[in-house]
Formats: C-alpha cells, sequence, structure tokens
C-alpha cells in the first residue's frame, strides 16, 4: 500500500487544522478568570442575573443594578428577593458657586448602620430646587419625619436605601442619589439585612435611557 498520499493529506489537514484553530477560538466569549468563592460555591462560568462578577456568593449580598432599577438580596448565591427601586436623576443643579450632582455611586459599598424612622434633614439644595428660601441650620423646617419611610440603610457619604412616600417615583431616575425601594422590599432588606453586608451598585448596561 503507497502511504505517501495519505501521510501528505494527512499533512495538509493537521496544517489547515492549525491555522483554523485559533481563528475558531478566537470567536469564543472570554470568560471571567475565577474568584476563590466561586470555585468553591459554583461553576464560575454561570452567570446569575442581578450578582455581578465581583460580589461573593457566600453570605448575605445586596446589588443595586442602575441600569434596570432593581434592588437585589441574594443570600449563599441565591436570590431571597427583587424589587423595583428608584436611583439618582443623573441631574445637577447649581445656585451661584454651589454646583450637586444627584448620581447614585457605582461601586462596593456595605451598609454601616441601620435607621428607623429616619428623619429627612433637608439639605440647602431641597429648598433651592423647590424654589424656597434657605433657612438656619438649626431651623426646624429642615426635618421632615416620614418622607424617607419607616426605615433606611446608611451605605456612607450619604447615600441610603430607603423608603419613599412616592410610591410614583419607583422604578425611576429621579433620587437625588439615594436609592428609594417600596415598603415591602424595605422591611425585607430590614429583616435579613445586618450592619456589615456588602452592597454593590452596578450597571448591567453600558448604556441606559433617560
Amino acid at each position: 500500500m503507497n502511504t505517501k498520499p495519505y501521510r501528505l493529506a494527512r499533512a495538509l489537514l493537521v496544517a489547515s487544522l492549525a491555522v483554523a484553530v485559533p481563528e475558531v477560538y478566537a470567536q469564543q466569549p472570554q470568560q471571567t478568570p475565577c474568584h476563590w468563592w466561586q470555585q468553591i460555591f459554583r461553576n464560575c462560568d454561570e452567570r446569575i442575573a442581578g450578582l455581578p462578577d465581583e460580589a461573593p456568593r457566600a453570605g448575605t449580598v445586596v446589588t443595586v443594578d442602575v441600569s434596570t432599577n432593581t434592588v437585589y438580596l441574594f443570600r449563599d448565591g441565591n436570590l431571597v428577593r427583587k424589587s423595583a427601586a428608584a436611583t439618582g436623576s443623573g441631574k445637577t443643579l447649581e445656585n451661584g458657586d454651589d454646583i450637586w450632582l444627584f448620581h447614585t455611586p457605582r461601586g462596593h459599598m456595605k451598609v454601616l448602620s441601620k435607621i428607623k424612622d429616619p428623619v429627612w434633614r433637608k439639605p440647602d439644595w431641597a429648598f433651592i430646587e423647590a424654589g424656597e428660601r434657605i433657612p438656619p441650620p438649626d431651623s426646624p423646617k429642615r426635618l421632615v419625619k416620614g418622607k424617607l419611610g419607616k426605615y433606611a440603610l446608611n451605605l456612607g457619604e450619604g447615600i441610603l436605601i430607603h423608603g419613599t412616600d412616592d410610591a410614583d417615583s419607583i422604578g425611576k431616575y429621579v433620587s437625588h442619589g439615594c436609592i428609594r425601594v417600596p415598603n415591602d422590599m424595605l422591611q425585607t432588606l430590614w429583616k435579613n439585612v445586618p450592619v456589615g453586608t456588602a452592597v454593590y451598585v452596578f450597571e448591567s448596561k453600558t448604556e441606559r435611557g433617560n
């Protein structure tokens, strides 16, 4: 049997595969490197809606997807509950040399404290926005009860996850930076989220409509 044609055909096949394989591989989606907690608790290639790759899969975690205005509560990588929310409008307010940007910060935060029956201390911009005269710092006009709902989770830098007296705002980009949630979700978070819980605010989409 003359094996030369066979060897030649085999060599050509191997050569063609050597060229084709890298091209096909380049078209495959690149996987995010596995974190140690992902390797322990689940397949790291698995994506969980509402849980960004950098968030741990162990313990209690709260996430906020600004792209969809959705708040999620996870325990050990499993969804406990999710809800529509309201986040920062992205608008700016100017008054003389003062400029305020109403933006919900992205990134990794944590619950620093929990507040029952929070009282909103109105800042200067709230009066300017309403077209009202700014009162002295110690004026009782600055203290507003019931505006933030029954509970609040303090994330620091003036950012809270709290309730609202404006139910129609839920699901919209209307807040001044805080994260508003409806009363039933607020109660769930209050009961299930201890101080120190990690909170991840992220965008699942790079662009969103206004």
